[in-house]
């Protein structure tokens, strides 16, 4: 039997996940514990998500905390080495929530981690384990670089390295201000890494930039594009936070990343480190998406801008995904940002006409 193991099964790279991998699977085993409403609030419930990854035929769902070893060892254990590949996308996301709790945070994203990456070493140390990592572990780095501001976003100085293709996997990690968001991931990261460099582990690290999809549930703190458009829906001010909104994000689909989580399992490189994101192809700042979004749909976004940014929110990010690509070229992104609005649009749409029934 093929087994797929995902944690964080409920949220959006987890459902992507369980869905995706579902058809290639003999059986995909999840593991949530539906802890983002206590980060977030109700709007923030992944109830939605778990709903829909319990209609997969194939699937079954563990509600488990992955900072509890006993817990997980249990899971892994009772599938042992019939597991193929593990996809750690449980966390917690917010850069502003883990100043609030940085214990809490701390034990989700960086103990979590290993507690789940010592599991599969003892139970099923030949599956691939894809790690989802993020951007925001360089800290406030991207804004060392030479930037220029422009009418409607800040764009890096087109005679930098970085300027045609985005931020590569080269970017230096120390000398920077973090959140306690950005620690905890980093610890996790190169825990990773280690488990892979060290312990033979087929460990792969993908550092994302601004992933969306529309399973999403954007919320103020975290998923900003799925929160434009939910607010635009609702018609309630979205909140612009400083650099004058002319901060760049590039986006990914989360179908794309579990596509490229896909290729990596089919010849996993253990212990690399990959920048995914959108790329300059899809890459905006926050004004350009909200004028792209009310080109697409005709609704207006109402907003409120603060001047104060928030603590080590970089004003320019696009990710470099050549290297990725260079070692799996059967992968690119197939979803563009307008697809990615344009879906956004629908679901919050069919999410407020069932409210309003």
């Amino acid at each position: 039997m093929d087994i797929a193991v995902v944690t964080g099964s409920a949220g959006l790279v987890g459902g992507e996940a369980v869905r995706r991998l579902a058809p290639r699977f003999d059986l995909v085993v999840g593991i949530d514990n539906e802890m983002r409403q206590e980060f977030f609030g109700p709007a923030g419930s992944v109830a939605r998500g778990l709903a829909e990854v319990r209609r997969v035929p194939n699937y079954r769902h563990h509600r488990a905390d992955v900072r509890d070893q006993a817990a997980v060892d249990e899971i892994l254990r009772t599938w042992g080495s019939d597991v193929r590949l593990v996809v750690h996308a449980a966390g917690q996301p917010s850069r502003a929530w883990s100043a609030e709790r940085p214990l809490v945070d701390f034990g989700v994203n960086a103990v979590g981690a290993v507690t789940v990456l010592d599991s599969v070493r003892r139970h099923c140390g030949e599956a691939v384990f894809a790690h989802v990592s993020t951007v925001k572990v360089y800290g406030d780095v991207p804004d060392a670089l030479p930037l220029v501001e422009t009418a409607t976003r800040w764009e890096l100085d087109p005679s930098h390295p970085f300027h045609e293709h985005g931020v590569d996997e080269s970017l230096r990690l120390d000398r920077a201000d973090r959140t306690f968001l950005g620690v905890s991931k980093l610890a996790a990261d190169l825990a990773a890494q280690e488990y892979g460099r060290r312990l033979g582990m087929r460990v792969g690290v993908f550092r994302c930039g601004s992933l969306t999809g529309a399973g999403q549930a954007g919320v103020r703190e975290h998923g900003f594009v799925s929160h434009l458009v939910r607010s635009a829906v609702r018609g309630t001010p979205y909140p612009v936070l400083g650099h004058g909104g002319k901060q760049v994000r590039d986006v990914l689909d989360a179908r794309d990343l579990v596509d490229a989580v896909w290729q990596f399992h089919l010849d996993p490189r253990p212990g690399e480190v990959y920048h995914l994101g959108g790329g300059r192809e899809r890459a905006a700042s926050v004004l350009e998406l909200i004028a792209r979004y009310e080109h697409l749909t005709g609704v207006e976004v109402r907003f409120d801008y603060s001047p104060q940014a928030g603590f080590a929110d970089p004003r320019w990010w696009i990710s470099d995904t050549r290297k990725f690509r260079r070692d799996y070229p059967a992968w690119s992104p197939a979803h563009g940002l307008d697809d990615v609005l344009l879906a956004l649009h629908e679901h919050w749409a069919a999410a407020e006409e069932v409210v309003q029934a």
